[in-house]
């Protein structure tokens, strides 16, 4: 099944070019199609809103640009062909079936066909009565099934083929045997088949038996059960895979170049793993290839939803290779090379693919075609920039030449300016010297106003001048940042060009092909070339003399970069050239001071392995002479190590665990921890990652290691003082009325207040300077320990003043966090005990929209306030029922009124009778 090519390329930015047409609406799609054109939203607005202003021509244009794009899309072509036959255009709508049914495996465009098929050859009842109607029907039906009937939503046209074939007349005994088994065929090949509707037809089925002959009824079942039951069981592990497709895929289907969001990669990961599902035969197929078609089926399926996807067309194609399926294979590569001509991976893979089948001539096409898509990204984006700078330039010279005239112009009126005339000194021209004095000043005034205005106008030149030179750097970043991003698959090319080049032609044909990147302007290719090219020198053709001549030609040039020279230094020691390496080390080592750090690094890891001790000694004296960060310490830790082996720095030295060392400097430290670079130059957020602490990358080893309480750091409690509150004298308490002790008198709860309160001069001091220790201790010291009770202290008092203080909390300030309920104490009537008890954790609503509680032990009643009702069941939220305010008794507090007192508890539990 070959894939539609489209009509544009992804590699030359396809664009969405329609004239303006009037309608603001229409025009604002359409200039959103033209900066992407794969905005899924301004397509289907467009679709939306021809639809419904009822323009034919419109949708039918928009069908046609949003096809060039995606050709593919079952939905879109079925739009389109129901749109051709509703107009009546029937050999377009055929066109559109001719070109994509068998390229486009969509339920969607299939039921139109068929649909179109039918609405032919039904006569005016209805119905297909004719026999050469009904057998054109027949064969319909049978191509549809044959080529998506194995599909998921297929079950409809399985169940209206089955009654189609129950429909038709017979006129002989032979017709009704042949309708039988034709029926009987039927139904067994569609419940074999998991899709939504095999439940039904297999109750159709069995109906359909049991009228036939009851006693072959139940053998024909059972040989058909087995495959249903499988075909059951298969669908509801394949709408599992479809519940993850359809709950990631982008908006209505239609398939879009991925940005690789977690969505994206989510729909990928659940498409990918139907896939792997269908390959594992769940049907227990034992025909190879009814279940090859099977997965060919779910494979094109996969193609056409994640169109954009290269890995699914290279896994497609794979899999047709695993069954010996290589031209299929070898021309799905070639539909997915149409369809994604700027990925660089199916481009290869294609290209190695038919290396694979000797077609040398299918090769060199790729690789020509890709490098010169990449070359044109490059002169593309360097044209794009340079027409900006030309601009800019322009603007700038402009600028140039109006300061230039300004001066000159400046300059010839001093030059012709007259000669200043000295005024009379007699007194009969005192009047004409007056005359002229004021003519002389106002030309004054007039020269300097000119002056200002030329100062004016000088100021705003500079200014522009200066807007665009920053704009002038600005764009050359940029220009710079996005030529670094084409800069890479273009030298990639060419580096997999040179390699095919090598296998298929040998050496001399690469370096034959070499010369065509080297005539590139400068800034065209990356080092990278040019060190593959010498490697495949020194590995292949055994050269090592041609191989170090290209490193030094080529250190001309990307002398510049670091990385170039430390391949250039690898490659030197690699070889043996212990002399030129060297060399290079000391022509090199200056040319930067901080990226130069890894050049110093590999050149004593060289010196450290194979030098003699003064060489060492040497290497490390400059070393810490060069970087501030290096000290003796640290040269020891590098050169009493070897690759990852950093013994002495991690437990003789103990480097991780160190702030003076943590491999700041190049070598660093002997620990070699990535995302060090990062916390030196001040992001923090980025040197922290996996298996790190605070930025320092700490190894398996380190972090399995053992506590060492030594390591710890431990409070100093020698320099504190115990806290020591002095307690002045107070008066006591006077003891508790024998009425109160009692509780059941019915006296009221003013009388019940003992003597002791707040206000007293000996314990207002504690509260007004926040000491509340001091005053509980105070209230509570001379109590008798056999007759205390917690009522002796004055609650609301005390709460009050604690609010009230300045070092405590403001006073007009509510907390956000409401962890207390309310009590509501009836003592006016006989005490808590005179009510009946009522069931326990009963909740009665009062009229103050609260919720109240009784409980059974003591009959006392507690309010919590205006509860609104969580979701959680049994749980309520409490909220205070009124707001603090400074009026009322106690403070603030509701004052006790009715016979009432009520008093603020904790949210765990409230008092009792006996005052706990």
């Amino acid at each position: 099944m070959s894939e539609p090519a489209p009509n544009t390329t992804e590699s030359s930015a396809p664009r969405y070019v329609r004239h303006a047409s009037g309608n603001p609406e229409v025009d604002m799609f359409r200039q959103r199609l033209a900066r992407s054109v794969h905005d899924v939203e301004a397509w289907l607005g467009l679709v939306n809103y021809a639809k419904h202003v009822g323009d034919d021509a419109l949708l039918h244009e928009t069908y046609t640009d949003a096809l060039k794009q995606y050709p593919s899309s079952g939905q879109l072509l079925a739009s389109l062909a129901e749109l051709e036959l509703r107009r009546g255009n029937i050999q377009s709508a055929e066109t559109v079936f001719n070109s994509s049914l068998f390229s486009v495996p969509s339920i969607e465009l299939w039921q139109c066909y068929l649909n179109y098929v039918l609405k032919a050859n039904v006569d005016a009842q209805g119905v297909v009565s004719q026999p050469e109607r009904r057998a054109t029907v027949k064969q319909c039906y049978k191509l549809v099934l044959d080529n998506v009937g194995c599909d998921r939503e297929a079950g409809r046209i399985w169940a209206d083929y089955i009654g189609f074939l129950s429909s038709g007349q017979t006129s002989a005994p032979y017709e009704e045997q042949q309708k039988t088994e034709l029926l009987r065929e039927t139904f067994q090949a569609a419940v074999a088949i998991p899709h939504l509707k095999v439940e039904e037809i297999w109750k159709n089925y069995d109906g359909f038996e049991n009228r036939l002959d009851r006693a072959t009824a139940k053998q024909m079942l059972s040989r058909t059960s087995p495959s249903y039951m499988t075909a059951r069981t298969a669908l509801r592990a394949m709408n599992r895979h479809w519940d993850a497709i359809r709950r990631y895929q982008p908006l209505h289907g239609i398939p879009a170049p991925p940005e690789w969001s977690p969505r994206e990669i989510d729909y990928l990961d659940a498409w990918k793993k139907y896939l792997r599902w269908e390959m594992e035969n769940p049907l227990n197929i034992n025909d190879a290839s009814a279940l090859r078609r099977r997965v060919v089926f779910a494979y094109n399926q996969a193609c056409m939803a994640l169109r954009f996807y290269p890995e699914i067309w290279i896994d497609f194609a794979e899999y047709l290779s695993s069954q010996d399926q290589h031209s299929d294979a070898l021309a799905k590569m070639h539909s997915a090379s149409l369809v994604l001509p700027s990925s660089l991976a199916v481009q290869f893979a294609y290209a190695e693919m038919a290396e694979k089948h000797k077609q040398p001539n299918v090769c060199k096409q790729v690789y020509e075609k890709v490098v010169a898509l990449a070359r044109a990204d490059i002169d593309s984006t360097k044209a794009k920039y340079t027409q900006k700078l030309d601009k800019l330039e322009k603007r700038l010279a402009q600028i140039a030449a109006k300061k230039k005239a300004s001066e000159d112009k400046q300059e010839m009126q001093d030059t012709e300016a007259p000669a200043e005339t000295p005024l009379a000194d007699s007194d009969s021209d005192s009047d004409e010297s007056d005359d002229l004095g004021d003519d002389s000043g106002m030309d004054g005034n007039s020269s300097d106003a000119s002056g200002r205005e030329r100062d004016a106008a000088t100021v705003a030149m500079e200014r522009a001048k200066r807007r665009i030179n920053v704009r002038v750097v600005r764009t050359k970043a940029l220009m710079e940042e996005d030529l670094c991003q084409v800069r890479e698959p273009y030298t990639l090319a060419w580096i997999m060009y040179l390699r095919y080049v090598q296998r298929a032609e040998g050496i001399d044909a690469v370096r034959q092909l070499l010369r065509r990147p080297r005539s590139d302007p400068p800034g065209y290719l990356t080092y990278h070339l040019f060190v593959s090219a010498a490697q495949m020198e020194y590995h292949v053709a055994k050269k090592p003399g041609i191989a170090a001549k290209l490193f030094e030609f080529y250190s001309k040039m990307f002398s510049d970069q670091p990385a170039y020279i430390i391949e250039y230094l690898s490659y030197l020691i690699n070889s043996g050239d212990d002399t030129n390496a060297r060399a290079l080390f000391e022509r090199f080592q200056g040319t930067s001071t901080g990226d130069s750090g890894d050049i110093w690094s590999t050149f004593a890891e060289f010196e450290y392995s194979y030098g003699d001790l003064s060489s060492i000694t040497k290497l490390d004296k400059r070393f810490i002479e060069k970087f501030e960060h290096e000290s003796v310490l640290t040269r020891l830790a590098a050169r009493y190590s070897y690759l990852d082996v950093d013994t002495v720095a991690v437990h003789d030295f103990g480097f991780p665990y160190r702030k003076d060392h943590r491999g700041d400097g190049p070598g660093h430290g002997g620990l070699r921890r990535p995302g060090d670079d990062d916390a030196e130059s001040g992001n923090e957020l980025a040197a922290i990652a996996v298996g790190s602490v605070t930025g320092r990358h700490l190894r398996k080893e380190q972090l399995l290691a053992p506590v060492t309480p030594k390591r710890f750091v431990r409070l100093n409690t020698s320099a504190l003082e115990e806290y020591d509150p002095v307690i002045e004298d107070f008066e006591a308490p006077e003891p508790m009325s024998a009425s109160y002790a009692g509780g059941g008198s019915g006296a009221s709860a003013t009388e019940m207040r003992p003597a002791m309160s707040p206000s007293t001069p000996s314990t207002a001091q504690f509260l007004e300077q926040g000491d509340v220790l001091s005053y509980v201790a105070a209230a509570v010291s001379n109590v008798d320990p056999q007759n205390f009770d917690s009522r002796a202290l004055d609650v609301d008092a005390l709460l009050d003043a604690i609010l009230q203080t300045r070092g405590i909390g403001q006073q007009q300030q509510q907390s956000s966090y409401r962890p207390l309920a309310y009590m509501t104490r009836q003592t006016s009537h006989g005490g808590p005990h005179s009510r009946p008890p009522v069931g326990r954790g009963r909740m009665s609503r009062s009229r103050s929209k609260g919720y109240s509680e009784y409980d059974d032990r003591h009959g006392d009643r507690r309010s919590f306030g205006s509860t609104r009702k969580s979701p959680h069941r049994g749980s309520f939220r409490r909220q205070p029922p009124y707001s603090r305010s400074s009026n009322g008794g106690g403070g603030g507090y509701p004052a006790r009124s009715g016979g009432y007192d009520t008093r603020r508890v904790s949210r765990g539990g409230y008092r009792d009778d006996n005052g706990y």
